[in-house]
């Protein structure tokens, strides 16, 4: 819940000065998007017996390149002349997401990794290998939430005046 409350603050700071009602919403259904494909995939998969081949698949599912095609997917819903602004917003969102998990880091380290269940696997399906910054552990988003929480109340303070 902090890495996903933490996505959102980030993408509301950082993009409510110029995005506002249904624009902000897709936006930051974005920023969630890929959190929500993987946990989702692993609820549904819990009790399991094959868990462990099962998450070979499910690792898939918070990459760019199947984000793309789920957003491609969503913004069908849309009427046809918002469905191209639709789609810039979800996948910008999600490319927050994605900016922000490289600055993580796994269990395996950071800088190059090829391990199949750990990590962020951005090239997928074309590579395999990993890239993080490891600057700080997912959990350690608690922190980020000290910095962001304010500052997420005082621009919406800010902009009902």
């Amino acid at each position: 819940m902090p890495d996903g409350l933490t996505h959102l603050l980030a993408g509301y700071v950082g993009s409510q000065r110029w995005l506002k009602g249904g624009r902000l919403t897709l936006f930051l259904i974005g920023c969630l998007l890929p959190d929500i494909l993987a946990r989702g995939g692993r609820l549904f998969f819990m009790g399991h017996l094959q868990i462990d081949f099962i998450e070979l698949y499910i690792v898939t599912l918070h990459t760019p390149f199947t984000c793309l095609f789920l957003c491609l997917a969503i913004v069908q819903l849309f009427n046809s002349r918002f469905q191209r602004e639709a789609f810039m917003l979800l996948y910008s969102g999600s490319m927050v997401h994605f900016v922000l998990d490289s600055l993580q880091r796994t269990i395996t380290g950071f800088g190059f990794t090829r391990e199949l269940l750990d990590g962020y696997h951005w090239l997928y399906p074309f590579s395999w290998y990993d890239f993080q910054f490891g600057l700080f552990w997912p959990k350690d988003a608690l922190f980020a939430l000290i910095l962001l929480l304010p500052l997420s109340l005082l621009f919406f303070l800010r902009k009902k005046r």
